[in-house]
């Protein structure tokens, strides 16, 4: 089986991400949300090839939508790093 992790700016995306989800939707949606991104997260560590080459930003940079949001991610031997969770609006050059 595949696995992924996440770099320290990856896991402040998410933290942002949750914060504002529960002022906004509450609790019950930050569920839906992560079981939704931690799910797509364990398919790309399986599949990374799923996801859209963007090597313009960073050599065998991948990324993939989740809902209002894109994953940028890098295949590992064993599954994925996820590098970065930005709003699908946001610039990835400015934040890559």
């Amino acid at each position: 089986m595949s696995s992924f992790k996440f770099t320290a700016k990856a896991e402040v995306d998410l933290e942002s991400i949750v914060d504002y989800t529960r002022e906004q939707w509450g609790q019950q949606q930050v569920h839906q949300y992560l079981d939704g991104f931690m799910e797509l997260c364990g398919a790309l560590a399986d599949r990374p090839s799923l996801g859209l080459r963007r090597d313009s930003l960073s050599s065998g940079l991948r990324s993939f939508p989740y809902e209002s949001h894109i994953l940028y991610y890098q295949p590992q031997s064993h599954g994925i790093t996820v590098v970065r969770v930005l709003h699908k609006r946001r610039d990835p050059v400015k934040h890559l």
